[in-house]
């Protein structure tokens, strides 16, 4: 595992003046981001970064206040190369637990710009220009392995693009491998969260509140059974799987912190291989009360 910088440096330049956008967009973690957005359904073109840029609509999102933000960034930048070392070794460790034996040849690079974080192919693209980061540099640690998560799912399992998910069985198909994938991404760095008191991201309150906790195991359990008895809209079916409620991250999550607490960390480290259908039906009574 390595961290690669040169995405940010290459955008530092072209806002500079100093690299052209097809320059920006030719970078291997630009080339990712661009591979993210087809497989949700977007194209990113240089016209994307202008219109990113001057505030407009953009496929290539997330570049919110970055003329005030430039001094944020470069400070962030430099604490994320001071703590290099230890927080690639926290990233091993956490994957080397879920995952033993696992290839961790994955290349996180920070850069500007897109989601606050995607991981695929091998590579994790980290968008410095995300406020959480910025008041927060240790999330961009937490993040980063919740990303280096979905790499490592990749490699094992097929994650279909949106645009396949058609049919009623696909949605439910769609929402359980979700339910599996963001489930082990939020799991990643919940034991170093609750080491070092940092569990107050949005899914880790919820998953640190018995009674939000629950709330949201009943629409989980809610939605499951609308994805199985109805056939719902295009917008039903992404709120369900992507929606604020984050049901596939913070059960999925729960899903697999009791299956340690029930049968311990081999379990949870089996259950990953497991295809994501067999996944909950092997494991779904464990939310199921």
């Amino acid at each position: 595992m390595k961290f690669d910088y040169t995405g940010a440096e290459l955008f530092m330049a072209f806002l500079g003046g100093n690299a052209t956008a097809r320059e920006v967009l030719a970078h291997p973690a630009y080339m990712t981001i661009a591979r993210h957005a087809k497989f949700c359904s977007n194209e990113i073109s240089e016209r994307d970064l202008e219109d990113a840029l001057m505030g407009r609509p953009s496929a290539l999102f997330g570049l919110e206040h970055l003329p005030d933000n430039l001094e944020r960034i470069e400070s962030l930048l430099s604490h994320i190369r001071q703590n290099e070392a230890s927080w690639t070794g926290k990233i091993e460790t956490a994957l080397g637990f879920l995952f033993p034996g696992e290839d961790l040849n994955i290349t996180v690079y920070p850069a500007i710009g897109y989601d606050m974080g995607i991981g695929m192919d091998g590579t994790v693209c980290m968008n410095c220009n995300c406020e959480t980061y910025l008041k927060h540099p240790l999330e961009f640690l937490f993040y980063a392995m919740h990303e280096s998560v979905h790499v490592v799912y990749g490699r094992h399992h097929r994650v279909p693009p949106l645009r396949d998910a058609v049919s009623r069985a696909d949605w439910l198909s769609y929402f359980l491998m979700w339910t599996q994938n963001e489930g082990y991404a939020v799991y990643a760095p919940l034991h170093l969260r609750e080491e070092m008191g940092c569990m107050n991201g949005p899914d880790y309150m919820v998953l640190s509140s018995p009674g939000e906790l629950n709330d949201t195991r009943l629409m989980f359990l809610d939605s499951l059974k609308k994805l199985r008895d109805q056939t719902l809209t295009r917008d039903e079916y992404i709120d369900i799987c992507f929606g604020k409620r984050r049901l596939t991250y913070r059960i999925g999550c729960e899903m697999i912190r009791r299956i340690e607490l029930a049968y311990g960390p081999q379990a949870v480290q089996r259950a990953f291989r497991l295809e994501s259908n067999s996944f909950f039906e092997n494991y779904r009574h464990l939310i199921e009360k």
